[in-house]
């Protein structure tokens, strides 16, 4: 029997069967195992979904009637007095989802997964042009997570010692899928076990992030997204330009078409959705705050039941002050591992010794580049020399600010989200030089630089002691496109101050 398996908080039972309940599904079987109370909801009568192809020939079909596809899907809830466990089938997962505990499938592979035997997993980046990724691996591959990532979905050999108990394999996201030789009346059984097991130390790391449950730190979160989604830039995605992740199941929804709507203003359809359209709804309808959030994303897809999201689920979005992410609706805060992951890669990279003179810094950038103190130091300056990084594109490009040596320097003062921007302009170099598309001629170096004045209170000496995990993320993407280039990179650290300020 397979079992794909969701963890079910106390708190959101009684708002999961109610949803159950409303798509249409009815408990026909109770019953009761080991200690736990289980309800099998099914759905007796599911909607017929169109044949989108079907329209375009509709007379051929002359008596025969519109083909629809009818799908009939099931959920088998077990609760006891301090758990409660969601098996599904069908499409029900979709339901399942909003009220599921996040950390539950992967929480489970950290505990009953071989990380010496890794067949397949997903991960998610927050920086650089790769935001999500998929891998598959040959047998007996090791777990190798890169700094940077969080991991959302392992598909793994179990360890040897719980193949009696779990099957050989499992895949695990949210939720846990497993194979298992049991029958329907021993998976009360199965559950008691598996929640002892739930509650046992992890066998290794894995940096992803997890669930912020506060409802007042929530409240903040909310206020955050909404002062993003109402401003004219910021950096939110729609999760549908990558896949989404419903327990264990990849969902790719950026084909097909799309309806914007909110209760009380009007509906748009798109052919295509992007954060512009979505911010030029809420304009051009004149949302309340209060109202953002209450909008709804509508995906149709050719073959597929039409599902609805609300804008918090459609959406990833950093708060990088409060280190958390918006993923899949929910608030999730980086975890230990990630973070240890992040600062152990960051603490290897070179750092290039400050000069006495430039250790605090009170002018600007073009002041400091054309410095007799920069010059006198041995550096070349190019800064808005646009000739250094030569391409046949008429659009300029500056590439870095000093050279001193094989080592180019890319400066930058201010805050961490200043300091942001020059690790992206770095990072669009590198890439320039690795496609070599439009490139005439690739200066000579082996060493790249960013000289980061950061204003801080305080010295910051390492960049692993900063606040902002934007920021670190950004020097990872960059450090790591540097190394695959066999290009070593560099950090160099000064503190910015205000002009006539000294401490």
């Amino acid at each position: 029997m397979k079992i794909n398996v969701f963890m079910i908080p106390p708190r959101e039972i009684a708002r999961l069967k109610a949803k159950l309940v409303s798509a249409g599904m009815t408990v026909i079987k109770r019953v009761e195992q080991d200690d736990w109370h289980g309800e099998f909801y099914y759905s007796t009568k599911p909607d017929p979904v169109d044949v989108p192809w079907a329209e375009s020939f509709q007379s051929y079909f002359k008596d025969l009637g519109t083909p629809k596809n009818t799908s009939y899907f099931a959920t088998f809830l077990f609760v006891r007095a301090d758990m409660c466990f969601a098996l599904s089938y069908g499409k029900s997962h979709f339901y399942l989802r909003p009220y599921c505990d996040y950390d539950f499938g992967i929480e489970l592979a950290k505990r009953i997964a071989d990380e010496l035997d890794i067949k397949q997993t997903a991960s998610k980046r927050f920086q650089g042009k790769k935001k999500k990724d998929i891998r598959s691996y040959t047998p007996n591959t090791r777990l190798d997570v890169e700094s940077g990532e969080s991991v959302d979905y392992i598909q793994a050999a179990v360890i040897d010692t719980q193949q009696s108990t779990y099957g050989k394999s499992g895949k695990f996201g949210t939720s846990a899928l497993l194979s298992l030789d049991i029958s329907a009346s021993e998976i009360g059984s199965f559950l008691t076990k598996l929640a002892a097991e739930i509650a046992r130390p992890a066998r290794f790391k894995l940096p992803r992030t997890t669930v912020v449950t506060e409802d007042s730190e929530i409240e903040v979160l909310d206020r955050l997204l909404v002062n993003e989604l109402t401003s004219p830039v910021g950096t939110t995605d729609f999760t549908h330009n990558s896949y989404d992740l419903y327990g264990i199941d990849f969902v790719f929804s950026n084909d097909g078409s799309f309806q914007l709507r909110c209760p009380g203003y009007a509906t748009v359809a798109l052919d295509d959705l992007s954060i512009k359209d979505l911010k030029d709804y809420i304009a051009s309808n004149c949302l309340q705050a209060h109202d953002v959030l209450r909008i709804m994303v509508v995906h149709e897809q050719e073959g597929r039941p039409k599902f609805t999201q609300g804008i918090k689920e459609a959406l990833d979005f950093i708060a990088d002050t409060e280190r958390v992410v918006l993923t899949n609706g929910r608030w999730m805060r980086f975890n230990q591992d990630y973070l240890e992951f992040l600062d152990d890669y960051l603490e290897s990279i070179r750092i290039e010794e400050t000069e006495p003179a430039f250790r605090q810094i009170s002018v600007t950038e073009p002041v400091f580049n054309q410095s007799d103190e920069i010059r006198e130091a041995g550096y070349e300056t190019a800064d808005r020399d646009f000739s250094v990084f030569k391409t046949r594109s008429s659009t300029p490009i500056e590439a870095w600010d000093l050279k001193n040596g094989n080592c180019v320097y890319a400066v930058k003062f201010g805050t961490a989200q200043k300091l942001g921007y020059v690790c992206d302009q770095a990072t669009a170099v590198l890439e320039l030089l690795r496609n070599k598309a439009g490139v005439n001629q690739i200066p000579d170096f082996d060493r790249y630089c960013l000289w980061l004045g950061y204003r801080s209170k305080d010295d910051l000496g390492n960049i692993t002691r900063s606040g902002s995990i934007i920021l670190k993320q950004k020097i990872e993407t960059w450090a790591r496109k540097a190394r695959e280039l066999g290009v070593e990179p560099v950090l160099k650290i000064s503190r910015k101050v205000k002009p006539g300020f000294d401490s």
